[in-house]
């Protein structure tokens, strides 16, 4: 599908179908989904913490917004049926260990066309349940295009189907927290550098501040 602000009727498909592999394995409780921005750039953070947070934070958010959220996922993913898969969906493809300009350019674009981008700043799974670091694209994408940043927090997927596990833990409560919209800027009494680190370490809390306190880690 084309199209950053897409929602067909595949859009509500996929979406609906997202929703349904979500509530058969466990107990899903959503807040915070009202009042979203239906149009105009958006950018969306999340704590990644299981494979099933994307179709969870895809399957609600999308007829939220009612519009398809363009998520950016690792390189590696995108072989065999997977891939194809992801690359029907807008997936934007990141390459692991450092920057990706490609990556960057085309979620600006993204933006620039009034879409919405869902990223999880950890840049992976995290492998205890808590937050990690943000990787340093996600402050220098939201600081440069002055764009919108949704929180959202994601509690206890990892106890639902955590990572290594092949069978899910059914029946497990998950919930999904929506923060509001803000936009930020570079500290201008800081270096750049400083000034990137520190517009991260606010999009961390903002998502700490949505999940249960033991995936908090640090931003406790």
């Amino acid at each position: 599908m084309t199209g950053s602000s897409d929602w067909s009727l595949y859009t509500r498909v996929v979406a609906f179908l997202a929703r349904l592999l979500v509530r058969a394995l466990g107990r899903v409780r959503v807040e915070g989904l009202t009042d979203l921005p239906r149009t105009g750039p958006l950018i969306v953070v999340a704590n990644h913490i299981s494979n099933l947070d994307p179709p969870l934070v895809g399957g609600w958010l999308a007829p939220a917004l009612r519009r398809r959220p363009r998520f950016l996922a690792k390189m590696s993913l995108f072989a065999g049926p997977l891939g194809w898969f992801l690359r029907s969906q807008g997936v934007i493809p990141v390459r692991a260990g450092g920057s990706d300009v490609d990556a960057y350019r085309a979620a600006k674009a993204v933006l620039d066309a009034g879409g919405v981008i869902v990223i999880f700043p950890e840049g992976t799974r995290s492998r205890d349940g808590q937050l990690q670091d943000a990787r340093p694209g996600v402050a220098l994408l939201a600081t440069r295009t002055g764009v919108p940043i949704l929180p959202v927090g994601v509690s206890n997927t990892d106890m639902l189907l955590g990572r290594g596990k092949r069978l899910p833990r059914f029946g497990t409560r998950v919930v999904m927290r929506a923060g509001r919209p803000y936009t930020m800027g570079l500290d201008p009494s800081l270096p750049r550098r400083a000034a990137l680190t520190d517009a991260n370490e606010q999009i961390m809390r903002s998502i700490a501040a949505l999940i249960d306190e033991r995936h908090r880690g640090r931003y406790a």
